[in-house]
């Protein structure tokens, strides 16, 4: 709707007033403008100016504050703290100036001021991690245990590259491992598989099984090679049956592929290669040698579709023993390994073969079955049967080359593997094959 203005007068007055709040509406502008431009110019001067042509702005204000609070040039803590405070007056909404803020009220020893501050912080930044890892430390430092480990908990939730520094502080804090995964660990089984890990690379093998359980009874998934360093401690604790546990656990979550035999006494996993190995736990696993080519073949095999070629390159005289699997058996017990190898152009008087040794103890245990040298015209079988020892409870058992004491020695050629077995014997064990 338009307002006609028939007298002069009023033409004159409205065109003034047009004219006054544009002028007054373009030096705002101005200041405003002029103040940010200033302000860019980072120094205790310029941040005043800026201050003093915008007063209401909240960022110049906090800028200014961190400015009198950390520059040694121009330190004023008290007109820091101030400054602080009208930015947070200015823009109540602003977790960093109430953060900000805090920090300068601690550092001139009002404690309980800045704390409360810090509880501002909380209510705007529920989830944001670098604050309630700030909240934490205050409270960790002037308050309780109880007060510091949920801010921790959160921090982990949002951004888990906090975990070394939260758990070495937890740790320092309280020895109480319950109370540390309970209220500081997130519930996710990532976050738990981490913290395990920490526990582990600290030497706190005492405390993991509790974390174990966690994580066991969590649905969630997870990859399957964040579990291996806690089986492998378990292995070099000499705590074998409860790494196969753990193993037997992560089959259960669907987490590693199922092994499926045509005869279940077979002790081997994935004896036949059918699915690629896992490289971890009580699947095959594969140490990786320069200039050793190792991997699965789909056009030569025993049975079904796949077997395992190694292919040495005949640069070194290898001893060899880089493809391998840890079995779980019983003590004084008789063994038979079996499988089928096939060569083609295996140079030097010592081929690959089969070896078992005690996973502890190789003096007490490590056979090897017949090396194949040359070219086999057809898969041959390999065996070696054998008796575990009075304290064998863990063997190995590998795709090996013992090094050629001949002048020609570097080994070069192909070897496949497949169909490996491991059968608890009934009988008496009969010496394996020299």
């Amino acid at each position: 709707m338009t307002i006609p203005l028939k007298s002069a007068p009023a033409k004159i007055v409205t065109l003034v007033i047009g004219i006054v709040t544009f002028v007054l509406a373009a030096l705002w502008i101005g200041r405003v403008y002029l103040a940010g431009v200033i302000a860019e110019r980072n120094s205790v001067v310029n941040l005043k100016t800026a201050v003093h042509l915008d007063p209401g702005n909240a960022r110049d204000a906090l800028f200014l504050g961190r400015m009198y609070q950390y520059s040694v040039a121009d330190a004023q803590p008290k007109l820091g703290i101030k400054e602080l405070m009208r930015a947070a007056t200015l823009n109540p909404y602003s977790a960093q100036a109430w953060l900000d803020l805090a920090t300068g009220l601690e550092f001139e020893g009002d404690t309980h001021a800045a704390a409360l501050c810090l509880r501002r912080v909380d209510y705007l930044a529920p989830r944001i991690p670098d604050d309630q890892w700030a909240v934490g430390n205050f409270f960790l430092l002037h308050g309780t245990v109880d007060q510091a480990f949920p801010h921790f908990k959160m921090a982990l939730a949002g951004n888990p590259g906090y975990w070394q520094a939260v758990y070495n502080l937890a740790w320092k804090a309280t020895d109480d491992p319950a109370k540390i995964l309970h209220e500081v660990v997130p519930g996710d089984a990532t976050s738990e598989l981490t913290y395990l890990n920490y526990l582990l690379s600290t030497q706190r093998l005492a405390d993991v099984a509790p974390v174990w359980s966690e994580i066991s009874a969590n649905p969630q998934k997870f990859p399957p090679d964040m579990a291996s360093p806690y089986i492998d401690a378990l292995i070099d604790a000499h705590k074998p049956d409860q790494a196969y546990d753990a193993w037997s656990e992560l089959r259960v979550k669907g987490l590693i592929p199922p092994t499926y035999e045509a005869r279940p006494s077979n002790l081997i996993e994935n004896g036949d290669f059918e699915d690629p190995p896992v490289n971890m736990g009580f699947d095959w696993r594969i140490a990786p040698v320069a200039g050793v080519f190792v991997g699965r073949d789909s056009t030569v095999f025993h049975s079904a579709t796949h077997s395992l070629e190694i292919e040495f390159p005949g640069t070194q005289n290898f001893d060899y023993h880089n493809v391998y699997q840890f079995v779980v058996v019983r003590p004084g017990r008789p063994y038979h390994l079996s499988g089928f190898m096939r060569t083609e152009n295996i140079t030097t008087d010592s081929g690959p073969c089969l070896e078992v040794r005690d996973a502890y103890n190789p003096a007490g245990l490590d056979d090897y079955s017949t090396a194949l040298t040359g070219t086999t015209d057809s898969w041959t079988p390999v065996n070696i049967y054998f008796k575990t020892g009075p304290k064998t409870d863990l063997i190995s058992v590998n795709v090996a080359r013992r090094p050629s004491d001949q002048f020609e020695s570097n080994i070069s050629g192909r070897v496949w593997v497949d169909d490996v077995r491991l059968d608890q014997e009934s009988g008496p064990a009969e010496d394996s094959q020299p």
